[in-house]
């Protein structure tokens, strides 16, 4: 089956975020009462249409775990910290940031790699927000037409 967005309606979408987000195994009311959905069975099935395209696995509890190998493409651009997705440039983002800065504060003085160290952290911080402005955007859509 395919696993891009396209095939996965915006309630199912949510279910999805929910349990990347979490990152642990949940139970189907688990996921009603978070999503909010009015009933067990509209949860059960926004779940099964994920394990059915592949995205999610059910233990063998009866929970429901995200398979984090079988993100949609999209997706790959994310990392989930703490239960919370940020994008995967988002440590890179920091990291040319401290350094430069750290240049700065210890004198140095060469042009070229001031530069370099701007330009990289510019470009990684523009491509972060814009990432964080999708990731936005999705659960904005996901968060539509709950059944």
């Amino acid at each position: 089956m395919g696993r891009e967005l396209k095939d996965i309606g915006s309630s199912t979408l949510k279910v999805y975020l929910l349990l990347l987000e979490e990152g642990n195994a949940l139970g189907v009311r688990e996921v009603q009462r978070k999503v909010g959905f009015k009933s067990p069975s509209t949860a059960k099935y926004h779940l099964d249409k994920l394990v059915e395209l592949g995205l999610v696995e059910k233990t063998r509890d009866g929970l429901y775990l995200a398979k984090d190998s079988s993100k949609p493409p999209i997706l790959y651009a994310y990392v989930s910290v703490y239960g919370t997705l940020i994008p995967r440039l988002v440590p890179y983002a920091v990291f040319f940031t401290t350094i430069t800065l750290l240049y700065i504060v210890f004198g140095g003085k060469d042009f070229f790699a001031l530069a370099t160290g701007f330009i990289a952290s510019f470009i990684l911080w523009i491509e972060s927000i814009r990432l964080i402005k999708f990731l936005k955007k999705l659960k904005e859509v996901k968060s539509k037409g709950v059944r």
